[in-house]
């Protein structure tokens, strides 16, 4: 229970891009006996951090999603290859960041909403840019704001003060993208689709009424940051990778899993702005129609009955084999009266769930009912 406390607080301060510096220099051995003393003990705090959120269960798993990520790393700064570690965070916030030690944390809520390998890396440019040039220790935050949190007693608080609280400068946030920007031209990747990751993001942040989304809690504002990478991308003639068939493959099963979990924490608009919106839907796989029924459902405004009917019907066109679809079909029609209706789905239902299904032996019960 600490721990899951602990990283609570500390996802809280490291919300936004949460990247530090630490890297004073990198030999072939991985060395680090020159590090300044702040700088290895701000390293091993950010070791502990890297453990506590293994024990807490907080990593997403997905072996071909996490090695892809690694992937795209490695092709931008191939001199760290083995030194910075890509990890997914289990958790739908629009968010990633950096520690002290390599690890970046890239969390899956931000990966659904990328539409291509050109865009991560964008993000993930930026995000090492941070690491390598020691932006935290050029910039260091005043140490009221930890005691401001009220977590002197809780370990890694100095880590989550100089990574996050304050942010960096709009020259050091410039810098980042400056650097992150050549990295992604010397590396092929199509530098006009790195403003898209922001306007996304901004967009929807408009849309569902936040002053900024959780991944720019420190960063500039996010015109600055748009116009920043259209005025970089302005001088690159041609294209190159974009990555977008690549990219979708790997992370079209994450895009459900998030559709899922932001049902399940009440996020009922952020899943209706995605599935309603054409332009974000068409990377979402159809079941995607689904949790719109679901998002629908459980709002329970005017007019909300019919919309989740109408997206649990369309998931069931696109998406025949999904079989929560004919569950929720069924109870729908149990409800309102319609027995013959209720039984055809619910049978369906049972002859396309698994086995081990939790909702196999309810079912059953309704059927017997009707």
């Amino acid at each position: 229970m600490k721990n899951a406390l602990y990283l609570t607080c500390l996802f809280l301060l490291l919300g936004g891009c949460a990247s530090t510096g630490g890297v004073t220099s990198f030999s072939n051995t991985g060395d680090t006996g020159n590090l300044h003393e702040k700088e290895t003990r701000l390293w091993h705090e950010a070791d502990g951090f890297d453990a506590t959120i293994d024990r807490s269960g907080q990593l997403y798993e997905n072996e071909q999603a996490t090695a892809y990520l690694q992937s795209v790393m490695d092709r931008l700064y191939p001199e760290f290859k083995g030194k910075v570690h890509v990890k997914i965070y289990d958790s739908t916030q629009l968010n990633a960041f950096a520690l002290p030690n390599g690890s970046i944390y890239f969390n899956i809520g931000l990966l659904a909403r990328i539409e291509n390998e050109a865009q991560l890396a964008a993000v993930l440019a930026h995000e090492a840019a941070h690491f390598i040039e020691k932006h935290s220790f050029k910039q260091r935050v005043r140490s009221k704001n930890a005691a401001s949190f009220a977590l002197s007693g809780i370990p890694f608080a100095n880590l989550a003060a100089v990574s996050s609280i304050s942010g960096f400068s709009r020259d050091l946030e410039r810098e980042a993208d400056a650097k992150g920007y050549v990295r992604l031209v010397k590396s092929g990747y199509n530098p006009h689709e790195a403003h898209k990751v922001f306007q996304h993001l901004a967009d929807e942040s408009r849309a569902l009424g936040l002053e900024e989304p959780y991944f720019f809690s420190s960063h500039p504002r996010m015109v600055e940051r748009i116009d920043e990478f259209k005025r970089l991308s302005a001088r690159h003639e041609g294209e190159g990778r974009v990555g977008s068939k690549s990219y979708n493959s790997v992370v079209s099963p994450i895009r459900l899993d998030v559709l899922d979990k932001d049902i399940g924490q009440d996020r009922f608009s952020s899943v209706i702005l995605v599935m309603e919106d054409s332009n974000l839907r068409r990377h979402y796989p159809p079941a995607g129609y689904f949790y719109l029924g679901e998002a629908y459902s459980r709002r329970d405004e005017k007019g909300d009955s019919e919309k989740a009917l109408k997206a649990y019907k369309q998931a069931e066109k696109l998406s025949p084999n999904f079989s929560p679809t004919y569950l929720r079909l069924g109870m729908h029609y149990m409800k309102t009266g319609y027995k013959d209706k209720a039984r055809s789905y619910f049978k369906r239902y049972l002859s396309v769930a698994p086995n081990d299904a939790n909702d196999r032996a309810y079912v059953r019960q309704y059927l017997s009912s009707l």
